[in-house]
């Protein structure tokens, strides 16, 4: 039976694993565009119970931000502490992005909100996976160190709240991030890590989409009545 959008979202919500997690990102992605092409059966949006916080791996171990190690960037280990971070806020941002569409499922939406949501989920999916080679590049991998167990905080505070939740993913979490990466680019591409350069240019590029995303967007300035 063909799942709705909404099941979907919580079957990615509910998967453990960094790796399975982003891979069934993709093929749910790629399901609803192939139905918005009319090349399959047409997605209804449905509805569907999401968990409070998304399913996560054994590792990393996540800590109170005041106890992530801090560590040098200019130092190998460093930069490799400095992916970890940015591999760990994708992963999260894999689950909002699944979230506010299974959250939010009864709000009368457009299906560009939809189509939006989908492909910022998409490419939130290749972030992580992006990174986590630079990581394994670099003889590390996504769980080898602490993480930080607040990310998931802004998704608690907005779970009843629409408009909340569009105002602060893009427009301060997905912004943040616009702010931080043209640094870690230069640091980067000075200790001559081309993988992890090409990387961030990427997820730096899809990003400014992301951003555009929020109350302000001509898609989703309000709900339909």
């Amino acid at each position: 039976m063909t799942l709705t959008l909404a099941e979907m979202a919580v079957e990615v919500l509910t998967t453990a694993d960094g790796c399975a997690k982003t891979a069934l990102s993709h093929q749910h992605a790629n399901a609803w565009f192939a139905a918005r092409a009319g090349q399959t059966d047409p997605i209804e949006i449905g509805r569907a119970d999401p968990p409070m916080h998304p399913a996560r791996p054994e590792a990393p171990q996540l800590v109170d931000p005041r106890d992530v190690p801090k560590r040098k960037p200019g130092s190998p280990a460093g930069r490799i502490a400095l992916l970890h971070a940015v591999a760990h806020i994708e992963l999260n941002a894999v689950d909002l992005h699944w979230d506010i569409i299974a959250r939010f499922a009864d709000v009368p939406l457009p299906p560009g909100f939809y189509d939006d949501w989908v492909k910022a989920a998409q490419e939130e999916s290749k972030h992580f996976n992006l990174v986590c080679d630079c990581l394994e590049e670099m003889g590390s991998h996504y769980g080898a160190l602490p993480a930080h167990a607040g990310m998931w905080r802004a998704a608690e505070d907005t779970a009843d709240d629409f408009m909340g939740r569009l105002a602060v993913v893009p427009m301060v979490l997905e912004a943040r991030g616009l702010d931080v990466t043209p640094g870690m680019i230069k640091l980067f591409r000075k200790a001559g890590a081309t993988q992890a350069v090409e990387a961030l240019e990427t997820i730096y590029g899809e990003e400014v989409g992301h951003v555009s995303y929020g109350p302000k967007s001509r898609k989703i300035n309000k709900p339909l009545s």
